[in-house]
């Protein structure tokens, strides 16, 4: 099981993206080479919302339609896990954020972490593996590894 962050899912969809070709490889390898599903946040689901459409960020966002419609394609794809949060979450956002005394910049990797570690599922394609090594629990896949 191979959950996406965000910044993976950019990539995907953004064809002229440096990491494009990689991120695309390391999907199609986890589903049809390993037979894998890949784990889907309602997190990420939104965040890939708020950036992929920002028209400061892409010369050409996607419109919010064409987004909207990419999201519920995924969501409702067989080969992926839907991960909702449950009450867990909290608790262990607040425990691991004090423990390694996180600050707010932190808080959506550290939900994201936490909603994984309350589902185990332990491996996370991310192009920021930086912001997911403290926590022990999380197996980083860099799509350009």
């Amino acid at each position: 099981m191979l959950a996406l962050d965000t910044d993976v899912l950019i990539h995907w969809v953004n064809a002229d993206s440096e990491h494009h070709g990689a991120v695309s490889n390391l999907i199609r390898r986890e589903l049809s080479d390993h037979g894998s599903k890949l784990a889907l946040v309602p997190q990420v689901c939104w965040e890939f919302l708020h950036v992929i459409t920002d028209a400061r960020r892409f010369k050409q966002p996607l419109s919010m339609g064409a987004a909207l419609e990419r999201v519920r394609k995924w969501w409702d794809a067989p080969d992926v896990l839907r991960v909702a949060q449950d009450l867990r979450v909290v608790h262990r956002t607040v425990e691991l954020m004090q423990a390694d005394g996180l600050g707010r910049k932190r808080i959506l990797d550290t939900v994201l972490a936490s909603t994984l570690d309350a589902a185990r599922i332990r491996r996370l394609a991310t192009l920021n593996g930086a912001d997911y090594r403290i926590f022990d629990f999380i197996e980083i896949v860099d799509p350009r590894e």
